[in-house]
């Protein structure tokens, strides 16, 4: 009898699970990819699932354990070769995952796997192999935030400063124009830095067009410079944060942040 009925009967648990793994609800995706396994256990797609979903919730052993067990069925797995790379990087082994990112880029070249051989390039500090992996990544897909924040490590990497500037310009020239959407688009560049430099790359973004009263970068160059002691600046943005009109939320932060100013507290 064809398992095909089989398969298609799972394709509602196999979606299902990676919706809820996309809104984080990792403990409901797991519970119904195990429930599914259990009727179908050699479903190759559920097993990449549940092993993403082990690496998602820091649990590389496990994840390490399903994508080795696919791998013995099939050595070119795309999808447990990546598994296998990500737990790896996760656990800090970034010379074994780079063997596997490049397995599976045998296999299916994408944009995220030239990424993620970027990232290991960089773990090893290996800047020129860095480089090269990140204009195949930018040759497939241009202008990605993962994609920015990694060349803003390498300049890092490479001691240039002016480089980083670079890719902060193109950041805010590659992001939406919506005031959420812009910060969001950025906030990967800026989540790498100290506070003090965070601060003062968020204060140059917004010099883009549009962006000089970004509530939702200042709030942040609230908190960088609350959790640098300097309270001087916190305030300082504080007073032309209030000043504007603001959502609820945004507004409930940034008084937060400003009693905390006032008792001298970090957030």
């Amino acid at each position: 009898m064809s398992d095909a009925p089989q398969r298609d009967m799972f394709s509602g648990p196999l979606e299902t699970a990676r919706q809820l793994k996309e809104r984080r609800r990792f403990g409901e995706a797991e519970r119904i990819l195990t429930q599914a396994l259990s009727a179908t256990p050699a479903d190759r797609q559920l097993k990449a699932s549940l092993a993403d979903l082990y690496y998602r919730t820091d649990r590389p052993r496990e994840a390490i354990q399903l994508a080795g067990a696919m791998l013995r069925e099939d050595p070119d797995d795309p999808r447990a070769l990546v598994v296998m790379g990500n737990a790896l990087l996760q656990r800090k082994k970034p010379r074994e995952a780079l063997e596997y990112f490049r397995l599976a880029l045998e296999v299916a070249p994408t944009d995220y796997l030239w990424l993620r051989l970027a990232r290991c390039h960089l773990r090893l500090r290996e800047p020129g192999e860095a480089a090269r992996a990140l204009d195949e990544a930018e040759r497939l897909a241009a202008e990605r935030p993962q994609a920015l924040r990694l060349r803003a490590e390498l300049a890092r990497l490479q001691n240039d400063g002016a480089g980083e500037r670079r890719v902060l310009e193109r950041a805010a020239r590659a992001a939406p124009a919506d005031l959420q959407g812009f910060f969001l688009f950025v906030w990967p560049l800026l989540a790498d830095l100290p506070p003090r430099r965070a601060a003062l790359a968020s204060q140059r973004l917004r010099e883009a067009p549009g962006q000089e009263r970004n509530p939702h970068l200042l709030l942040f160059e609230v908190e960088q410079h609350l959790e640098s002691g300097d309270q001087a600046a916190a305030r300082e943005r504080l007073e032309g944060l209030m000043r504007q009109e603001l959502d609820a939320p945004t507004r409930q932060r940034a008084e937060e942040l400003a009693r905390r100013a006032a008792r001298g507290e970090t957030p």
